[in-house]
């Protein structure tokens, strides 16, 4: 899922963390993707439930190679869930981790995370006040009335978003401007630097901008009218979670992500943990 190399951010190689603590290894990929088993499994089960459920867009960019497939498409990508489980397993068991201490932890902090990520958010945008107007986070981020399957979308999206936003695209741009950085002659600290700020900003646009139909419309999943407002928040959002990916892993920063998400979507607003 993401290229070796040991210029990847740490949490998305687990090259460095095979003779460190169980907290290291919590922020490997292999130890993350096993944390986010339940929220691919939640997404899939709505998906199945609810004919028609509107799909979430970094789902529907993951699934852009199996679409020749049409309705066969759904079988492999399950396929390649179940079979990624078991070779995840044996890395992380590998590495010497404790995998259901490490997974309960990833859980736990997800969680804690979760209750931050909304008074960080709030207090970003009271920031910005002056700037942008004010804005409704009672948004949803389904677009239907509340119900299991709809619930179960919510929190199990926030995987695929983790697994292309932060996973994919943080660590591409990261190798891409490292490169680059290296190659005009810059020096490791400070082309690592500009290599984590090119993966942080531009992953975290990229996942802003999906959020929205007039940059998601080509991928057929619909989405949300465009908002200055509404696309600062899921910018500062994208940041929030890629720093949280970059020192705790992709497991935390889904659960993180998740949980939060079905925050908002049972509709507790961030404005009361402030």
């Amino acid at each position: 899922m993401t290229p070796a190399s040991k210029e990847l951010p740490r949490p998305a190689t687990g090259a460095e963390v095979g003779e460190r603590g169980t907290g290291d290894l919590a922020r490997g990929l292999s130890l993350g993707y096993l944390a986010m088993l339940p929220l691919f499994a939640a997404y899939e089960w709505a998906l199945v439930a609810q004919a028609g459920a509107r799909r979430n867009t970094a789902e529907l960019l993951g699934d852009l190679a199996l679409r020749p497939l049409a309705e066969r498409a759904a079988y492999v990508r399950w396929a390649v869930l179940a079979l990624a489980a078991p070779l995840a397993l044996w890395s992380a068991r590998r590495r010497g981790a404790r995998v259901r201490a490490g997974v309960a932890r990833i859980v736990l902090e997800g969680a804690a995370f979760a209750l931050l990520l909304g008074p960080l958010l709030v207090a970003a945008m009271a920031a910005l006040g002056d700037v942008l107007p004010k804005l409704d986070v009672s948004w949803s981020p389904v677009g239907a009335a509340p119900g299991g399957a709809q619930a179960a979308l919510v929190f199990g999206g926030a995987a695929w978003e983790e697994l292309v936003f932060r996973v994919g695209a943080y660590s591409a741009l990261f190798v891409l401007a490292r490169r680059l950085a290296l190659g005009t002659g810059l020096a490791g600290g400070a082309s690592r630097a500009l290599a984590e700020l090119a993966g942080l900003c531009g992953s975290s646009l990229a996942f802003a901008l999906l959020h929205f139909e007039a940059c998601s419309a080509w991928l057929g999943g619909g989405g949300l009218e465009f908002d200055p407002a509404l696309f600062t928040w899921l910018a500062l959002a994208g940041i929030l979670l890629g720093l949280l990916f970059r020192l705790r892993g992709p497991g935390v920063a889904a659960w993180t992500h998740g949980l939060f998400n079905l925050a908002l979507w049972i509709g507790i607003d961030p404005d009361v943990l402030a």
